[in-house]
């Protein structure tokens, strides 16, 4: 089943425009194989008269825009982390790994004009032709394909992407007049330059193995915030939920997830840089274990509702009867049942709306309804 972001879940519009046009326009049978999927992604955003990538200097727009490069295929437990902080989540394996093809670019031949004595002998002409073709460079296209689809949410809510990083490769062939149409293909013939494509600015990590180290250009903000997030917190929230669950959870409870996010950034821009090693891990701990208590109070909320709307059952089914009856004979009932029974009525009204007011809806917006539904689902899944 094919999975939709709620309208409203948008981070970056550029992003999730570029992401849903991609989604939209895969079949399902492409979407069985990870590798056409991930070859699919890599002509989409290739700009075939710029020769570059779309949109690039769009794409970086979002306030908190992070660019993580890395060298390894795997980017399941690096997106749930760099998520929690970012606004745009940018991922690339930037350069490494080896060259796919993804498609061919364009196809030119020209030759020269033969005389009718030469079209009679059926004399090859004299001429050359080129070819382009676009590849992209990652260590593993099937792992890429399947990232790509278990972060679909993401990518559509425009919370995360991924950079290829691409290279056009020219291949010239000359030919020359030859009666013996066997030494045809076998005169002359090289390969032009290999060209990789130049997308800027929009890295501000570069990861070697599992340590992320910021770059010069990095803000200090970002820094700051990001990688203790990728390298020091302890989230075991995080650690027993796969990917596309993850990726779900965080659009579908989008006002919840903002609210963590922003309560995240607040904690962590707190911890000061002076601090040495010893008091800084400290600090971080002290960050874990507070959101370890804002999982529990959430759930200490929600047993406390799930309590009140037992007991207020009880009255529910009375006063969905009087509702029908008030309904029907106007406000008069109502006032005869208040006069007869001494104000009983108000209290089966008052049962009848705690079934309303207390529901779990009423906490989706808090901070640590996200990272409550993220651990019920990790704990599901151990």
């Amino acid at each position: 089943m094919r999975w939709f972001s709620r309208p409203g879940a948008v981070e970056n519009a550029v992003v999730a425009g570029q992401m849903r046009s991609f989604f939209r326009g895969l079949s399902a049978d492409t979407r069985k194989a990870p590798r056409l999927v991930a070859q699919a992604y890599g002509e989409h955003l290739f700009h075939r008269r710029r020769r570059r990538l779309v949109d690039e200097k769009r794409f970086a727009a979002s306030r908190f825009h992070v660019g993580i490069g890395v060298d390894s295929g795997d980017f399941a437990d690096l997106t749930k982390r760099a998520v929690l902080v970012s606004d745009t989540l940018l991922l690339s394996h930037n350069g490494a790994g080896g060259r796919h093809h993804v498609r061919r670019l364009s196809n030119r031949s020209s030759f020269a004009p033969q005389t009718m004595e030469e079209e009679r002998s059926l004399v090859l002409p004299t001429g050359s032709s080129t070819s382009e073709d676009l590849s992209m460079h990652c260590p593993d296209l099937e792992r890429l394909g399947r990232w790509l689809l278990q972060t679909e949410p993401l990518l559509r809510a425009g919370c995360a992407w991924y950079l290829p990083t691409y290279s056009v490769t020219r291949h010239t062939q000359h030919y020359h007049s030859s009666p013996d149409p066997n030494d045809y293909p076998d005169h002359g013939g090289h390969s032009g330059p290999l060209t990789h494509s130049d997308v800027p600015g929009l890295l501000d990590f570069a990861a070697t193995g599992r340590r992320v180290v910021a770059q010069s250009r990095t803000p200090a903000t970002v820094s700051r915030l990001v990688v203790p997030v990728i390298e020091d917190l302890e989230l075991p929230f995080l650690d027993g939920i796969s990917l596309e669950t993850f990726s779900e959870i965080t659009v579908g409870e989008f006002d919840a997830y903002r609210a963590h996010r922003g309560w995240l950034r607040m904690e962590l821009a707190n911890v000061d840089d002076a601090l040495d090693a010893p008091q800084r891990e400290a600090e971080l701990m002290k960050i874990g274990l507070r959101m370890q208590d804002g999982v529990l109070g959430m759930q200490s909320q929600m047993n406390q509702v799930r309590r009140k709307r037992a007991v207020a059952v009880t009255g529910a089914v009375v006063g969905t009867v009087t509702a029908s009856l008030v309904a029907v004979y106007g406000p008069a009932l109502q006032s005869a049942l208040t006069a007869v029974v001494g104000g009983a009525a108000g209290g089966l009204w008052g049962a009848f709306q705690a079934g309303a007011d207390n529901s779990p809806r009423t906490l989706r917006e808090n901070a640590w309804y996200y990272v409550w539904t993220l651990s019920r689902a990790a704990n599901r899944n151990p």
